[in-house]
């Protein structure tokens, strides 16, 4: 078992070198029962920085229980922030049913948007940015003035406002506009800082229900402990030489990656400068992994469907393990997926050998698959090129790297060691 995850591990991180993105990003439509949308409000305001959190909520006749899991440790600011939101939810529970504008006046609905915006400040402020960037780089386009109209701004005091000045405003101005001829990348922006005000309208609705009631007053937090390790893996070289034999057509390849400027940009990322020899990865297991790894230890196969919500769109290994545990009777679903590949993602230790080591050939087969597209087409270039009457070499020797932290912030502006 321990060759077969090395050999995972390492065909991950080629395959991530050659292909980081395996398809477009697609919405689904994905129709949620309320309570399941009060989890994925959860794992909004559960997320302070660039970690990533999952929520999964059962629902019982007399109480309901709350699995929370993130890809970072849990300090005791998290363990006192979702005793807060906790003890919010039970409180209005147990008053319910109560009107909403009555509740608005509440002193505990007030503190708790105060509590959400101290706790997701640095989230808030990092999209408040890219909203404001984007507002004043297009200042001149109609949606823009559109927008600033709604909220009543001028574009010259952006710069004394914050997120939390604004989440309100974009919170009903994204609920309120329809067939919008403004970019998706815009609507994004409104999105995501209006999402914490959204958060707390949904998560208050939904607690001062006389039919949530039972569910709300009496809940159970459950937080999975976060799964690192430190993995060997082998040479990118090793790996790509099975699939390329042929040493010259091997170089001639190995050349092209190093002459691609976005390839090499990657491959500095995970192999720190050298292809030929064996490395270690620190590794981590995904917040949504934790979860279903739970589902899958307690044997919650006949329940469902059992809905993982998730604070950032899941990478295209957790959709493919996801879907191997689909046909196996696991009714899981998500709530998205950004078809990215992750080298530091982590394989699932379940219980179940049988399971673990039928889902590990699955992977392992995924990955063969796309590395060897990848392969094909890059080799298709290099004999389209020597054809041409090029060598198909470059003066760019092929065991060293070019120093290219520039192009790499470029290419990916928002990565981090996180997915």
């Amino acid at each position: 078992m321990d060759k077969e995850l090395k050999e995972l591990y390492s065909k991950a991180c080629v395959a991530e070198s050659l292909k980081l993105i395996i398809n477009k990003t697609s919405d689904e439509a994905v129709d949620l029962k309320e309570y399941e949308k009060f989890s994925y409000n959860l794992a909004t305001i559960l997320v302070r920085d660039k970690e990533v959190v999952a929520v999964r909520l059962i629902p019982y006749s007399d109480k309901c229980v709350i699995y929370l899991a993130k890809n970072d440790i849990w300090d005791q600011k998290d363990f006192d922030y979702v005793k807060k939101v906790r003890n919010y939810v039970q409180s209005l529970s147990k008053d319910a049913p109560i009107l909403l504008k009555e509740v608005w006046k509440r002193e505990d609905v007030k503190g708790l948007f105060k509590d959400i915006m101290k706790f997701c400040s640095t989230k808030l402020k990092t999209r408040f940015e890219k909203l404001k960037k984007d507002i004043i780089n297009n200042q001149h386009e109609p949606y823009i003035k559109s927008f600033l109209d709604y909220a009543s701004i001028e574009i010259e005091s952006l710069d004394k406002m914050s997120g939390y000045d604004l989440s309100g405003t974009c919170s009903k101005y994204y609920k309120g506009i329809k067939n919008s001829t403004a970019p998706k990348k815009f609507l994004k922006y409104i999105k995501k800082v209006g999402s914490y005000h959204i958060a707390l309208h949904d998560i208050t609705t939904c607690a001062c229900k006389q039919r949530y009631k039972n569910l709300f007053s009496n809940i159970q937090v459950h937080k999975l402990n976060p799964i690192t390790i430190h993995q060997p893996i082998y040479s990118w070289k090793n790996i790509v030489e099975r699939y390329i034999p042929n040493f010259l057509m091997y170089d001639k390849f190995k050349r092209r990656c190093l002459s691609d400027n976005y390839t090499l940009v990657r491959l500095k990322d995970i192999y720190n400068k050298n292809l030929d020899k064996e490395g270690r990865q620190d590794l981590f297991l995904h917040a949504e992994m934790n979860i279903l790894t739970n589902i899958i230890d307690e044997n919650h196969k006949d329940e469902g469907p059992i809905f993982i919500a998730v604070s950032k769109r899941s990478c295209y290994l957790c959709e493919l393990y996801i879907k191997f545990a689909q046909r196996k009777g696991y009714k899981i679903f998500i709530s998205g997926m950004n078809k990215k590949l992750y080298h530091r993602w982590m394989f699932p230790n379940i219980k179940d050998t049988s399971f673990r080591t039928e889902s590990l050939k699955y992977m392992i087969k995924s990955l063969n698959t796309i590395i060897r597209e990848e392969i094909e087409k890059h080799i298709n270039i290099v004999l389209m090129s020597d054809s041409d009457g090029e060598s198909g070499d470059s003066e760019t020797d092929p065991n060293s790297f070019e120093d290219s932290d520039e192009l790499m912030k470029a290419e990916n502006p928002e990565r981090t060691d996180f997915y």
